[in-house]
């Protein structure tokens, strides 16, 4: 009964039901009917006629005619005309929904009704992507559609000038990454001029891989930082003496593998080395932080697994697509101490000047809705953080791929020789091989030994990801092998046949596209975004995966009573129980996910509704607003400066003054913040549970920021008045080299990667594994 009831309840989050969108879709294929007949002429002149006839909000009735106008003119433009599906999808977009649409279905096009109705309505429209590469594609292949209707559209790239970013952003339709999107929002907050500012608004935003952005990524911070060199001329010692400890006598790493700290021996040769008599005193604190730092990331980071090196810095890899993570950096100073690890340049460490998580961005759209190919599994999480519901679109052919059960090994060495066996028979059959790995080591490890057998492949991985086109180009091909990293996110169909006709038919009597996973990721989505490379469109493919006890996963869950009844290679005979215990414990960690969101998102919303507060008020200001309140506070400067400065040069110097203080204090604001993290003991002997029930940590913190927020508003007239009088005003009004724009003159744009040695979530993990060893 009860798993029923909870059954039911997670059903509440998922609309299946399609009947009210396939009645609209009837009507959208009746008007789409009389288009048919239309030249060209006709048929533009019928579009303009009925765009002249709207007005905000449109009705019901010419949603579908637009919807129908949609479909015909995709047909005669790009050669495609929509399916059912896809204008289903569309329907469910329009109305809200994130919607579940099997990968191969053509999610591009399916927006593009979605999007033209809004546009149209006079709504600003941005379609959020996974990458730079997609926002590039999606907006030139739908450009000629787009500019049928008289709409506009432009997209945003990294490393793009603030003009550029303005234009496209002035356009009816943008298509950009979420990242990019918030680093022009944050740096728009920084402007001291409104015409400096890109953005033209957050209306609508239409999400491509909506599990990736608004959940694998959601609790990110985008940061925006300024240049302030910081001393780090010690880094390099401290790593040259953490590399000389003895890794059996000087530290002692946890059981999990998360957490390392000195020995009594080591904090002595620490001491000994720095001629300081204990490292553990106050004074020592800066010293005491960077060897913790350097520790960590010599014994705990590991290279071509958490990180690569490339031309000449650390390069982080995304875990969900196997690419380099463009802009991603550690945060805390761990960056740092990982440049000093591999002996490369120490880059400066920027101050924040202003930050926000992706998920409350997307809080800032007026209307947001997504598509991804696995948004089912991800339905709870989209409706208790964003109250977004699922719908599923069923594909426009049956899917006939063969999943077949995991291969399960005692160890990794059986595993990898196993799929090595069964890489080499599948290639004499002509059927191409996909192999999904979790890091670039191991998907290099495996090529190394293909390489060895004599088994001719392509490699791709974060370290050639350049090369991506073209190798995926060739995926398809008969008898190819591919090893890479995970594929998700990246918008590529993989060609069966790679475009070769007659290979076309061979590699589908082969069985099509195989795919094999060499380990079980935590999270079933991950899982099946690789499964679903294959079998796109009803065409055939299979998939399997190949895990051993000693996977990452197994390391966690553990191993009591698996390993009765093995054959000589040590495949395990009976892996019933193993994909039983296997989908348990992804089922576990995915809720444990939630809730650690949720909980963190608690933190950071305090922050970012004063950070919203602050903004509103600088934004009165920019736009000439609000100063009134601190004119009267310097009247005796206003007026002693009033017979050679004009009106509008003292009040345009007032709102600079007044958006520095604001800048100034909300940076300092920022770093109390840090140290009030640090500061309070936010992991007990409850492990995490007080983030959950919000016990006394979650209130000093919010006492303690409120504290401070009352403060930095009680000090800003006084910080106000203190630079207008003290400031050289002339005739002209401020010196565009004075040291009030000096601080956002320079700055940069990074994401923070999750910190893996964070102390919140290394318990929260740690006590999630333990329940799991239990279970």
């Amino acid at each position: 009964m009860f798993k029923r009831v909870m059954e039911k309840l997670q059903r509440s989050s998922i609309e299946s039901d399609l009947k009210p969108f396939k009645r609209t879709l009837t009507q959208i294929d009746s008007f789409s009917e009389t288009l048919k007949s239309l030249c060209d002429d006709e048929l533009k002149a019928q579009l303009q006629s009925l765009c002249a006839s709207i007005s905000p909000p449109m009705n019901i009735p010419t949603q579908v005619k637009i919807f129908a106008f949609v479909s015909e003119i995709s047909n005669r433009l790009l050669g495609m005309r929509p399916f059912d599906s896809q204008m289903l999808a569309g329907l469910a977009l329009h109305d809200g929904y994130i919607v579940d649409m099997k990968t191969g279905e053509g999610k591009t096009l399916a927006a593009a009704a979605p999007v033209i109705v809004n546009a149209l309505a006079g709504r600003k429209v941005h379609v959020l992507t996974f990458n730079d590469y997609l926002a590039k594609r999606d907006s030139h292949f739908l450009q000629p559609l787009y500019h049928f209707f008289g709409l506009s559209v432009d997209m945003i790239q990294a490393g793009m000038s603030g003009k550029q970013r303005k234009k496209a952003h002035a356009c009816d339709i943008v298509y950009a990454t979420a990242r990019e999107v918030g680093f022009d929002y944050l740096r728009d907050q920084l402007v001291h001029y409104k015409q400096q500012k890109v953005l033209s608004g957050l209306d609508v935003a239409i999400v491509d891989e909506a599990d990736s952005i608004l959940i694998d990524e959601a609790r990110i911070p985008l940061v925006i930082s300024g240049d302030i060199h910081q001393n780090n001329d010690q880094l390099t010692h401290i790593a040259t003496v953490i590399k000389q400890l003895d890794k059996t006598n000087d530290y002692a790493v946890d059981e999990f593998s998360t957490s390392v700290h000195l020995t009594e021996s080591g904090s002595r040769k620490i001491e000994q080395q720095f001629g300081c008599e204990n490292l553990f005193d106050i004074d020592n604190l800066p010293l005491l932080t960077s060897v913790n730092l350097a520790l960590h990331v010599e014994v705990l980071l590991v290279k071509d697994i958490d990180y690569i090196v490339k031309d000449n810095s650390i390069k982080l890899v995304d875990e969900f697509t196997g690419r380099i993570a463009e802009k991603h950096r550690w945060p805390d100073g761990m960056q740092s101490a990982l440049e000093s690890k591999e002996g490369l340049p120490v880059k400066k460490e920027g101050q924040t000047l202003g930050s926000i998580t992706l998920q409350h961005l997307m809080c800032l759209f007026k209307k947001v809705s997504g598509m991804t190919g696995t948004a089912v599994l991800a339905a709870q999480d989209f409706e208790q953080l964003y109250r977004l519901k699922t719908c599923v679109i069923p594909p426009r052919k049956p899917c006939i791929r063969i999943d077949k059960p995991d291969r399960v090994f005692s160890t990794k060495a059986e595993k990898i020789i196993a799929i090595c066996n069964e890489i080499s028979l599948i290639q004499r059959t002509g059927q191409p091989v996909l192999v999904g790995t979790p890091n670039v080591r191991e998907s290099e490890n495996l090529y190394a030994l293909l390489v060895e057998k004599g088994i001719e492949c392509c490699l791709l991985n974060a370290k050639n990801d350049e090369q991506e086109a073209q190798i995926i180009a060739q995926a398809g091909a008969l008898g190819a092998v591919t090893i890479c990293t995970n594929l998700a996110g990246r918008g590529t169909d993989i060609l069966l046949g790679a475009k070769d006709t007659a290979s076309n038919i061979q590699v589908k009597k082969a069985g099509g596209l195989h795919i094999i996973g060499t380990s079980r990721f935590e999270s079933r989505r991950i899982d099946d975004q690789l499964r679903g490379r294959a079998a796109r469109q009803g065409e055939p493919g299979s998939s399997q995966y190949f895990v051993s006890l000693e996977d990452k996963l197994f390391n966690h869950l553990g191993q009591g009573g698996l390993l009765s009844g093995k054959s000589d290679t040590g495949e395990l005979l009976s892996n019933a129980r193993i994909s039983k215990k296997i989908a348990h414990g992804q089922r576990v960690l995915e809720g444990a996910d939630l809730d650690r969101r949720k909980a963190l998102y608690k933190y950071s919303d305090l922050v970012e509704q004063q950070r919203q507060m602050i903004h509103q008020l600088r934004n009165d200001i920019l736009l000439g607003e609000g100063a009134e309140q601190f004119k009267s506070k310097v009247t005796p400067r206003w007026q002693s400066l009033s017979t050679v400065v004009s009106d509008e040069k003292l009040n345009e110097a007032l709102n600079i003054v007044v958006m520095h203080a604001i800048d100034k204090l909300w940076v300092q604001h920022l770093s109390e913040i840090d140290y009030i993290k640090e500061g309070i003991n936010l992991v007990g002997t409850a492990g995490t549970s007080f983030m959950l029930s919000g016990n006394e940590p979650y209130h000093v913190f919010v006492q303690q920021v409120q504290q401070v927020f009352e403060q930095l508003l009680a000090e800003l007239k006084t910080v106000v008045v203190d630079l207008f009088n003290n400031l050289a005003i002339d005739e002209n009004g401020i010196n565009p080299n004075s040291e009030l724009f000096a601080m956002t003159k320079s700055t940069s744009s990074y994401v923070v990667a999750d910190n893996p040695f964070d102390a919140v979530d290394r318990q929260f993990i740690a006590s999630i594994w333990k329940k799991l060893k239990l279970a």
